[in-house]
């Protein structure tokens, strides 16, 4: 038995199987990996340069993973440029004669970088370093791009690690002697009131002694300014005898009553 589809059944088919491939990609999306390098990068003529290249990707790290380094010259006006190192399957592959036996690897994928050191860096190694990062199926990235400048030691940035450094122990030393200035001024000012409260707590109490003692010394004054009362000696009486006997005529009998004042 032969079974035949009609035209409009074939149509339809064919467009289920269309939306559903739709489905299934908008289900699945492209990742995109992101890449970054510094936008400028100094090293000193003679000495050797680290081209940094760093990536974000949404997949784990893959044994299909690699990195790729091209370069474009300062003077030229290619924009593509050459590829000088590729990086895959753990292993490193210069591949320009400018840099092959300069070039090797710097990086580590798992730590997701991807860079690259130049050793013996010359005036015509100036130029423009792409980095370009692969890591499936995270491989719809951008390279990132970064430019070379191959100067004489004394024209480097003053950011260099060793003025930073520099820098951070200056700044450190400053707090430093910031801190044990304000410890002394804090000392000398707490010194200084405790003394000038102690004054002014024994002037309070000199004042208010001052007053005590001159206030006992009028007391004493006016005791011994002020008249004393009159001393009276005994006080004689004459006692009469109002008997009827003979021998009582003038007969008198004297009393003494001491009446003796105190002061």
């Amino acid at each position: 038995m032969e079974l035949r589809l009609s035209n409009s059944s074939y149509n339809c088919l064919l467009w289920l199987c269309i939306f559903a491939l739709c489905a299934i990609i908008g289900m699945h999306p492209v990742a995109s990996i992101e890449v970054y390098t510094p936008a400028e990068v100094f090293v000193e003529n003679g000495t050797a340069g680290v081209l940094k290249c760093t990536f974000k990707s949404n997949q784990v790290i893959s044994s299909q993973a690699s990195v790729s380094w091209s370069f474009i010259p300062e003077t030229s006006s290619d924009s593509t440029g050459e590829t000088i190192f590729h990086y895959a399957g753990g292993k490193g592959f210069p591949d320009s004669a400018q840099f092959k036996s300069r070039v090797e690897w710097a990086g580590d994928l798992n730590k997701k970088d991807g860079s690259i050191r130049i050793n013996m860096m010359q005036f015509n190694d100036n130029g423009t370093y792409s980095c370009d990062v692969k890591n499936p199926p995270d491989i719809a990235g951008k390279p990132s791009q970064a430019k070379l400048r191959v100067v004489k030691k004394e024209s480097l940035p003053q950011t260099s690690p060793a003025v930073i450094v520099g820098a951070v122990i200056g700044a450190i030393i400053g707090v430093i002697i910031i801190a044990v200035v304000a410890y002394l001024l804090i000392r000398v000012m707490r010194s200084t009131r405790d003394y000038e409260g102690c004054t002014s707590i024994e002037s309070v109490s000199t004042q208010a002694a001052q007053p005590g003692k001159k206030a006992e010394s009028s007391t004493d004054g006016s005791r011994s300014s002020s008249p004393s009362a009159p001393v009276q000696g005994p006080v004689i009486y004459a006692q009469l005898d109002h008997s009827g006997s003979k021998n009582s005529f003038h007969k008198m009998e004297p009393v003494v009553y001491a009446d003796i004042r105190k002061n």
